[in-house]
């Protein structure tokens, strides 16, 4: 499994632990079954949503995405 980062409410954090717990589940199945119940994308909300990214200046990755990587993380860490 991948794992998620979510900046959340801390009384809602509270509320949901308490959920959690009272259910003996865990948060991240709670959050799973919530992300489970979104309806699915049309097929072509990817391609739409590129477009208008391209169309709104974001740059696509270029063939060599380890050295943007390299990049991001120098200009982050270093």
């Amino acid at each position: 499994m991948a794992k998620l980062t979510l900046n959340v409410d801390p009384d809602v954090i509270h509320a949901a632990k308490a959920y959690a717990q009272a259910h003996q589940v865990s948060l991240s199945h709670l959050v799973m079954q919530f992300l489970r119940t979104l309806p699915a994308p049309a097929p072509d909300f990817w391609t739409q949503l590129h477009e208008t990214l391209v169309q709104e200046g974001f740059q696509e990755l270029g063939d060599d995405t380890e050295a943007l990587r390299r990049r991001h993380v120098q200009r982050k860490y270093l």
